[in-house]
């Protein structure tokens, strides 16, 4: 009886030994090996988008599943957006997460019959925050993919800075992965874009605005220059169309104030405001405005030295600056202001967080203990259960 005693008081012990270091873990192997616990996954598998909470659709626009084009095994959303003056958006959307460093991923496709657009066609984007320009865009502008950053720091206005990604192939399915560390007050924001496997793209510095909603994951179609009140009149062309597929989010654990160093090919960030929070009007855009048509566009200051908005396929990122009179349109005057009026905000306050938020980490790391822990005291009891089976049978 002793010794039953004795063996249950010190797996009970030992369980709960387990238990606090699941609860107080914050670093170390446990947290790096759980870093590839996905806390967002959607493969569209299911026929359906009932697993992403948000969907805006404005206008005609639609968002199916269907069978994947272009040789891509199972299915996929088709984001599906008409020319017909009222549609400018079709898109859906995933849950905030705490502030902190994710893995973002996801494949997209561009069919053949594409329609080059000298504005940009926003496919995917990272929202967040009362009154604010998005944190982070990818977009097609033209023939070439595009990265906008946008961040505001108290009074000042917002800033952006555009990268530009490499050339658009059509037909093909591109498969992106976005490694973010969401700047705060006290974290050094960081982001490090990847196409096909190979960087493409990286932005040290600012990334947010600072507010306690965190941003969020935008996936579809959005071109701002069709809304009906920057003057949009139908061009006449076929439906906008954009698949996506393999959508997943993955918490990082990177050291606190060490983002990934830049390329050396990489320019800084500039600093100078590059568009106020009211976007600036535009009068009745073509489908496919010209050079000339643009520069009626206000004038802005000219691009730095080090600025390009036409980088060779086989350049990383490069900041392009402020637009210059008579550039292609598409800097944050192109994309409006918007409230975010969602609800359901899921993250803590930015206050209560740290320099990286390990949240989805720790639940991880706390839940494998867990069930090491029950897992061990079922083999405990088990062994126990036989040896008083074999007492009795002797």
């Amino acid at each position: 009886m002793f010794q039953r005693h004795s063996r249950s008081r010190r797996t009970g012990v030992l369980l709960a030994a387990v238990l606090a270091v699941g609860a107080g873990t914050s670093v170390g192997p446990l947290a790096t090996a759980a870093s590839t616990t996905v806390p967002f996954n959607d493969g569209f598998e299911s026929g359906s988008t009932a697993v992403w909470p948000r969907k805006g659709i404005d206008g005609r626009g639609a968002v199916d599943v269907v069978a994947a084009p272009g040789g891509h095994a199972g299915k996929a959303a088709r984001f599906t957006m008409p020319d017909d003056g009222e549609s400018y958006r079709s898109e859906i959307a995933t849950s905030r997460l705490p502030y902190g460093s994710y893995r973002y991923t996801f494949s997209n496709y561009l069919p053949q019959d594409w329609i080059s657009y000298e504005a940009q066609t926003i496919v995917s984007q990272w929202h967040g925050g009362t009154d604010t320009i998005p944190a982070v865009v990818l977009a097609v502008r033209a023939d070439r993919w595009v990265m906008l950053v946008h961040w505001k720091l108290g009074s000042e206005p917002v800033n952006e800075v555009s990268y530009d990604l490499g050339p658009v192939r059509l037909g093909h399915w591109n498969q992106w992965s976005f490694d973010i560390t969401w700047s705060t007050a006290t974290t050094p924001g960081s982001i490090t874009a990847r196409l096909d496997g190979a960087q493409v793209g990286s932005h040290q510095g600012p990334n947010s605005y600072n507010q306690d909603t965190a941003p969020y994951h935008k996936i579809g179609l959005y071109r701002p220059n069709w809304k009906a009140s920057k003057g949009y009149v139908s061009g006449g062309t076929p439906p906008v169309v954009v698949y996506y597929d393999d959508v997943s989010i993955t918490p990082l654990s990177p050291t606190p104030g060490q983002p990934t160093a830049a390329p050396s090919s990489t320019a800084a960030p500039s600093t100078a405001p590059a568009a106020t929070t009211s976007p600036k009007p535009v009068t009745s855009p073509p489908a496919r405005p010209s050079a000339s048509e643009s520069a009626h566009e206000p004038p802005s200051a000219p691009p730095s030295a080090s600025a390009s908005t036409s980088a060779p396929a086989t350049a990383t990122a490069t900041a392009t600056g402020p637009t210059a009179p008579g550039a292609s349109p598409g800097t944050a005057g192109d994309i409006p202001v918007e409230a975010d009026t969602d609800t359901d905000n899921d993250a803590r306050p930015l206050a209560e967080t740290g320099p990286s938020d390990r949240t989805p980490l720790l639940l991880a790391a706390g839940g494998a203990l867990l069930a090491a822990g029950l897992l061990l005291v079922y083999r405990v009891r088990t062994r126990n259960a036989t040896r008083r089976s074999h007492r009795r049978a002797s």
